[in-house]
């Protein structure tokens, strides 16, 4: 025998879960926002530095209102693909070498010209933000679902 039956306070129910989903997209957000951070932070401790404006570049910002999205990059330099790509580059220990007699000979209008004759910090590279990104992948993921977590 079939018997009615009638469920009541789904609307309340519906309601609740928009508004928690709402809460969940927030923490993730902030998860997110964080986690750039942090890996923005990494970045910038190994790019390399010949004047200062590609490391002053580094950003991390939202890319969507909707959805959590975040982007980590440098902006408005347009030589930052081809420092990031060019492995055969000297960065760093590697350039403090190759130009050891350039640098303690340059005089302090070379350090500040274009050429930048000064030592480099010892761990600059190519691969400033694919690499922390890899290495630190673990770390970023914790930051993530410890703000996510509703």
């Amino acid at each position: 025998m079939a018997k009615n039956i009638q469920i009541t306070g789904m609307k309340q129910v519906l309601a609740n879960l928009l508004k928690s989903s709402k809460g969940i997209k927030l923490n993730i957000r902030r998860g997110l926002r964080k986690g750039g951070k942090y890996l923005q932070g990494k970045s910038m401790g190994i790019v390399p530095v010949q004047l200062g404006n590609l490391k002053n570049a580094a950003f991390t910002r939202d890319v969507t209102v909707v959805e959590p999205d975040i982007i980590v990059g440098y902006a408005g330099v347009d030589y930052a693909v081809y420092v990031h790509e060019d492995m055969e580059k000297f960065h760093g220990q590697r350039f403090n070498v190759e130009y050891a007699d350039a640098i303690a000979n340059a005089t302090p209008k070379q350090r500040t010209a274009q050429g930048g004759l000064f030592k480099r910090g010892e761990n600059q590279q190519a691969k400033f933000l694919e690499k922390p990104a890899r290495d630190e992948r673990g770390a970023i993921f914790a930051i993530i679902h410890r703000e996510s977590k509703f």
